[in-house]
């Protein structure tokens, strides 16, 4: 049976929970990965569409793989499967920078494109945490804890074998 097929129960429909976990995996807008020996560093990868309607699944999706102190560690946020972004995911990730840096760690963002990139550079967010073209680039400096306090500039368009 399909993840979106099943018994309907009251207007429910009931899934069976392995099918559900597969489900998600394959398609949750938000997955989250620990990364680091001392799991300092979590991998934040978004995919899809985050307005006022979803961008609350990035705070839930941190919660329930991180726990309540969720910004007690870098986050790097993979956007290169995000296709559209709006000014309440901008004050969301504000917000986060704030909280997160009040612990001493970082937030910092990689691989956007299109729509995405165009946003980042119009709000100036690349002025506020840094913004890097390469996952494993980010992923490195922020294991080593070696974010830059001053954000690097960002190109106004991805490299080309992006």
């Amino acid at each position: 049976m399909a993840p979106w097929q099943g018994e309907s129960i009251g207007g429910y429909v009931r899934v069976d929970q392995a099918e559900r976990e597969t489900a998600t995996d394959r398609t949750a807008p938000v997955a989250v990965r620990r990364c680091g020996s001392a799991d300092n560093v979590a991998l934040v990868t978004l995919r899809g569409e985050f307005d006022i309607e979803t961008v609350p699944a990035i705070d839930t999706g941190l919660r329930r793989a991180l726990g309540p102190f969720f910004f007690r560690r870098h986050l790097v946020f993979d956007l290169h499967e995000a296709t559209f972004v709006d000014s309440t995911f901008v004050g969301y990730l504000v917000q986060l920078v704030g909280c997160v840096r009040s612990e001493g760690c970082d937030v910092v963002l990689t691989r956007p494109r299109g729509q995405v990139r165009r946003v980042l550079l119009l709000v100036g967010l690349h002025n506020l945490t840094p913004v890097y073209d390469s996952l494993e680039g980010a992923l490195n400096m922020a294991l080593a804890n070696t974010v830059p306090f001053i954000p690097p500039s960002l190109p106004t368009a991805p490299p080309a074998d992006a």
